[in-house]
């Protein structure tokens, strides 16, 4: 079961909200200022690190699918928050409108653990906040 699935339309073409999705600028801009970094190649490691609520994190993952245009999936732990090691899958649907972009985030093993379920409306807010963010970093 998902732990979170939030999704946006964002007006443009689905190439230009994979690059912002993507790249390290981009992903800076929707990702609260986090500097991203990755390769995307699948196996491949991603950190994050940055200021969250006045405290610095480095969170780390590993690069689960990359399907350009299409999906990329990869795992995260945070670095100071409860919780276990999450899969957050981004998935881009070419939509009349613009790209529908998709963002579901679930625990790594399938469970459905007590504190996603206590931090669950954190975990939405947050990433509508991104999404509205990468809407704003691609139509920009």
């Amino acid at each position: 079961m998902a732990t979170v699935q939030v999704s946006r339309l964002i007006p443009a073409q689905a190439a230009d909200v994979w690059r912002t999705l993507t790249s390290r600028e981009g992903m800076k801009a929707y990702m609260l200022g986090a500097d991203v970094q990755t390769d995307w190649r699948v196996g491949g490691p991603i950190t994050m690190r940055g200021e969250y609520d006045g405290k610095a994190f480095e969170d780390r993952g590993e690069v689960r699918s990359f399907e350009p245009q299409r999906c990329l999936s990869y795992t995260h732990r945070s670095s100071g928050a409860p919780g276990g090691e999450h899969l957050v899958t981004f998935e881009l649907a070419p939509e009349e409108g613009g790209a529908l972009v998709t963002v579901t985030q679930a625990s790594a093993d399938g469970a459905e653990h007590p504190s996603d379920t206590e931090h669950r409306a954190q975990y939405e807010k947050t990433w509508a906040m991104m999404l509205e963010g990468l809407e704003k970093a691609v139509v920009r």
